[in-house]
């Protein structure tokens, strides 16, 4: 399924990336099937998040429960957590109910003497990792992406202390760009890492965002930089976020919540950055209303990708109309689900209407 699917939709993902899809957004549409069940609950955190034959089950039965439309395509994801690398370079990881954690083992307690790391892809978490992988590869039915690696300060973050970290910006500047250096380096070994496995499983190159491509790339975040300033965020975070996106064909930024859109313009300058997948936080406005519609011209104005997960909603479709008329089709993707095949249907066709 996978591999067929993947070939007839192959093409629009690339006519996004390379800004050339003219006629509507690429959409990204799901609906569940009728008479169909969620898969069982996890009977812990333990089978939740590491027991990879759950994991493996589990979505089996979702593809199987779940119907596609559009640009629609099934992925799965390497879910071990957002900001994993954390726990292969000297961290640790705790699982709870609804997440992993990688900053409950602070190892930089002294920047006099800061730790040395090193990505070791046999540790416990990262073990788990390769073994979900070399499982979903065995499959051919399944198209499967990269680990949630995490953003390079993010992982500082975890393993220093977010509030120390703050105050760190301030007292040791230089050793925490020293130390921050030496977390990209071992960043860009687990990214490689990550790419080789889907190189060797003849996959697209996907991540949570789950957009394919035919080419490398990745969605590349600082969450940190929301509480720093605009000119903290030139000198700590954007050094490593160009880099990033020099070394990778296409990126995407996340760019999670208001408190980082003072930081835009920057991102935005960057040459070698595909685009902004905007998220706009916990009781803000949803992604399709008009408040953020000077955010996404801008975006556009800059001749960059624009990608809204969870970006249309069925019970708001004048919001929605307001989007896609508002905006260029051009390197716009939107992810949406939808009660009903039925519905599903309907806005598509709205929206190919709305598109002209």
């Amino acid at each position: 399924m996978f591999r067929e699917k993947y070939q007839a939709v192959l093409a629009e993902y690339e006519k996004f990336w390379e800004r050339k899809n003219f006629t509507r957004p690429i959409l990204n549409i799901t609906y569940p099937l009728p008479n169909t069940t969620p898969y069982r609950a996890p009977i812990n955190p333990e089978e939740k998040y590491i027991r990879v034959e759950y994991r493996y089950n589990q979505f089996k039965h979702t593809v199987a429960s779940t119907g596609y439309l559009a640009e629609g395509v099934p992925m799965c994801f390497t879910n071990f957590g957002p900001g994993c690398l954390a726990a292969a370079i000297g961290g640790n990881f705790v699982l709870s109910d609804r997440t992993i954690w990688f900053d409950t083992k602070q190892i930089i307690t002294d920047w006099e003497n800061p730790p040395t790391i090193s990505f070791n892809p046999n540790s416990e978490l990262w073990s788990k990792i390769i073994e979900a992988q070399r499982l979903y590869a065995s499959d051919p039915e399944i198209h499967f992406s990269i680990t949630d690696i995490g953003g390079i300060m993010d992982v500082v973050a975890a393993l220093r202390g977010t509030e120390n970290l703050l105050y760190d910006l301030y007292d040791y500047p230089n050793e925490v760009k020293a130390f921050t250096k030496e977390v990209k380096a071992q960043w860009f070994k687990a990214f490689d890492q990550q790419l080789s496995t889907v190189r060797d499983a003849n996959q697209p190159y996907n991540n949570w965002m789950n957009i394919p491509s035919s080419k490398p790339w990745y969605p590349i975040q600082c969450d940190f930089c929301y509480m720093i300033s605009p000119n903290q965020f030139e000198e700590f975070i954007l050094p490593d976020l160009t880099d990033q996106m020099n070394y990778m064909e296409r990126s995407i930024y996340h760019l999670d919540g208001v408190g980082e859109l003072p930081h835009v313009d920057m991102l935005l300058d960057v040459p070698s950055l595909t685009g902004i997948q905007w998220t706009s936080g916990a009781n803000q406005a949803p992604l399709w209303d008009e408040k953020w519609l000077p955010l996404y011209k801008k975006i556009q104005d800059k001749k960059k990708n624009i990608v809204l997960l969870g970006g249309i909603s069925e019970h708001d479709l004048e919001g929605a109309e307001r989007l896609i008329k508002s905006l260029d089709p051009t390197g716009f993707y939107i992810s949406f689900g939808c009660s009903s095949k039925e519905k599903a249907e309907e806005i598509l066709e709205k929206i190919t209407l709305w598109s002209r």
